[in-house]
């Protein structure tokens, strides 16, 4: 009978997944899965430090990089507005969401993981509250709603189950599950979350690929020389020195630090371009700031991980 049911643990996860595909079609599964399946066992978020000081740093490193790009572009002084509220919203605006993944699942594992998710929930609330409000031009109070986005939510329920589950001194690692009673109808649910959350980076690093590639043309055609240049000066090296500080200076996690240490190396995100395009913004001012800062990451992120790695000593 105990085998039946290990092989049955086996098979159910797999038409659950198909069930899955079904709910694609109607909302976004795949990223708050991945969330999920870091932030539910995390052992580092079961600690208080951690729960305060992620969000806490997230919100501050997004804003502080929002501000200093929209400085950046009040010195440089765009023609027209719309150039200079493009460049202090997408060069202030990392990407901190799916290229830090495999970066730090492959550097520091899967406490840090959690760790980065909880960070991101500041980053996601700065991202509305700050970049988009400042870039819009419209009130914070107005723009408040929109933080509640599907991975915002998967990560206050991850946090929630995290910390309902320390409380009764449960664990949801592997191990556990396989060797407790009650395990395995909870194990085939977390193996179903692990197996579509794995989906998501390749998934996401494939569309982003797929964005840039539409814009490409438009890219070769606008002429902004300068533009790039300080694009790659805030995001790709006053960003970067900014964050490496913070991670050797404050007095917070192990975890932290290493996830501070990604994120300062990270360039400017892609779903910033979609958000100009579609609300008012300069496209090209855009494009050249998101291309430049993402090919010069090819050669600075390995750069400042590493020197942030062995200057903080991690």
């Amino acid at each position: 009978m105990h085998e039946y049911l290990q092989i049955l643990g086996s098979v159910i996860p797999l038409f659950l997944i198909m069930a899955a595909g079904a709910a694609v079609r109607r909302a976004n599964v795949l990223q708050p899965c991945l969330i999920l399946d870091h932030v539910i066992p995390s052992e580092a978020l079961r600690r208080s430090g951690n729960l305060l000081w992620s969000p806490l740093l997230g919100f501050v490193c997004m804003a502080l990089g929002i501000v200093l790009a929209a400085l950046t572009a009040r010195l440089y002084r765009f023609p027209q507005d719309a150039q200079t509220r493009t460049f202090a919203f997408v060069a202030g605006i990392f990407n901190y969401g799916y290229i830090p993944v495999p970066l730090i699942a492959t550097l520091y594992g899967a406490n840090t993981l959690g760790i980065l998710f909880v960070y991101n929930l500041g980053a996601e609330i700065a991202f509305w509250t700050v970049g988009f409000a400042a870039f819009e031009r419209r009130s914070v109070i107005k723009e408040w709603p929109r933080i509640f986005t599907t991975p915002v939510r998967a990560i206050l329920l991850g946090i929630a189950i995290n910390l309902l589950t320390a409380h009764f001194g449960l664990r949801f690692d592997a191990d556990t599950l396989a060797a407790a009673a009650w395990g395995w109808p909870v194990k085939i649910v977390m193996d179903t979350i692990h197996l579509i959350g794995i989906c998501t980076i390749p998934v996401a690093m494939l569309l982003i690929g797929a964005t840039m590639a539409d814009f490409w043309g438009n890219f070769w055609e606008s002429r902004g020389g300068g533009v790039m240049i300080l694009a790659m000066l805030v995001r790709n090296l006053i960003c970067p020195v900014a964050f490496v500080l913070m991670a050797w200076a404050l007095p917070i996690s192990r975890e932290l630090k290493e996830t501070l240490v990604v994120q300062a190396a990270m360039p400017a995100g892609v779903f910033t371009l979609l958000l100009a395009r579609h609300h008012g913004g300069d496209v090209p001012v855009a494009l050249q700031v998101i291309f430049s800062t993402t090919a010069a990451a090819i050669i600075t992120l390995p750069l400042w991980i590493h020197f942030g790695m062995q200057w903080i000593g991690l």
